[in-house]
């Protein structure tokens, strides 16, 4: 057999798309041991290979370009991709590329692969496969990020509904992505189930990150937090120096003049174990929120931004935090009331929280791999 899989991938500064993509494929690839497996290698753009261009420094370009260097080996010596290659937002041109790869299977998602943002008016993407793709669909974790029913138009509904008709299961990875799909499916639909993301799968191995501290002669001697802001968070300098008052060191995974530590030049399996060195991290990523709870260090999150939360006050985070049980104090709705003061003054109760909720954590991560597993098991099974 052939299988397909079609998900975002070939990001030089996402590592949560990169280890989604390949957690996906290595998934389906123990599923189906003497089948061909591969990524399709379809794209609406062009990854972008360039260096973080805010608070830019000769240092920063410097890791940018080992990190590039990184990400192009990993691509290379960890992924299959197929043959053929497309690069474009026409949906005509990219189905009639799928289709002529001839997959007996096609594993959609995971990540944000059913958002609309990029479609044109009264269309689609082409990640929603329909009829014309013979192959047995399966959506996999995928999410449809801030689509919501009440915000389509109705050449869309039509669209979705034809879409949605053809897939054998639909899991979706989040709330927004289930209420959404349910307006389009069959009554007592038991194609529909919300599955984790594909990450939970992924066994951490520390031994790359310990070689990199050790090629950097880095030795953490005080607590450390990781920032991950964004560039209009005019509040960082204030919070990275009240964390610094209170005996922290402060590290960024972007470029930040307020860091006092930079780690923008990992390669994916080095900073997935990075995140057990941090007392505490304070993201706007759903796969760092992921990748710290794998590693049993304490988060506190929050939306990128506001368009992320739907009418209905669904996010991916949302979802992914209220699993853990640990949503009403390490989750940050509204980013817009995001300020130094108040982020300092939540994080020992975030930490505390945390920790307390340790045996809950440990078992949550262990039933998403398995939920997982079971999933893409259960699909093999209707190909």
């Amino acid at each position: 057999m052939k299988i397909g899989i079609l998900t975002y991938t070939r990001e030089y500064a996402n590592l949560g798309t990169v280890m989604q993509c390949y957690s996906t494929f290595k998934a389906v690839q123990r599923a189906y041991p003497d089948a061909i497996v591969e990524l399709i290698d379809y794209s609406a753009a062009a990854p972008a290979l360039r260096p973080y261009l805010s608070n830019a420094s000769l240092r920063s370009v410097k890791n940018d370009c080992i990190r590039i260097i990184n990400y192009r080996r990993f691509f290379r010596e960890e992924l299959t991709f197929s043959k053929d290659t497309l690069t474009s937002t026409s949906v005509d041109r990219a189905f009639d590329f799928i289709r002529r790869q001839r997959y007996d299977a096609i594993y959609v998602g995971s990540d944000t692969v059913l958002e609309l943002k990029d479609a044109k008016p009264d269309s689609l993407t082409p990640y929603w496969l329909d009829g014309t793709i013979p192959s047995t669909k399966f959506l996999a974790a995928a999410s449809s990020h801030n689509v919501t029913v009440e915000g389509l138009s109705a050449q869309q509904k039509h669209l979705i509904e034809r879409s949605v008709d053809t897939f054998t299961l639909l899991g979706v990875r989040d709330d927004a992505t289930f209420r959404l799909l349910s307006a389009f499916g069959r009554i007592a639909d038991n194609r529909l189930q919300i599955i984790p993301d594909p990450t939970f799968t992924y066994d951490i191995d520390y031994a790359y990150i310990e070689e990199y501290l050790d090629k950097r002669k880095l030795r953490v001697t005080a607590p450390l937090v990781c920032l991950h802001l964004l560039r209009d968070s005019t509040w960082a300098q204030a919070l990275a120096d009240a964390f610094r008052k209170a005996g922290y060191l402060v590290a960024s995974l972007r470029p930040a003049y307020y860091a006092d530590i930079l780690f923008t030049d990992l390669a994916p399996f080095e900073q997935m174990g990075l995140y057990k060195y941090f007392s505490l991290v304070i993201t706007h990523r759903f796969h760092d929120t992921i990748f710290c709870l794998k590693n049993l260090t304490p988060v506190i999150a929050f939306p990128e931004h506001p368009s992320d939360v739907t009418s209905e006050g669904e996010s991916k985070i949302a979802t992914l935090l209220k699993a853990f049980d640990i949503g009403d104090t390490n989750y940050i709705q509204n980013r817009a009331i995001l300020r130094a003061e108040e982020l300092f003054e939540r994080h020992p109760a975030a930490i505390a929280n945390f920790i307390a909720k340790g045996d809950k954590i440990k078992s949550v991560l262990v039933e998403n791999k398995d939920k997982y597993t079971a999933f893409i098991e259960r699909s093999k099974l209707l190909v």
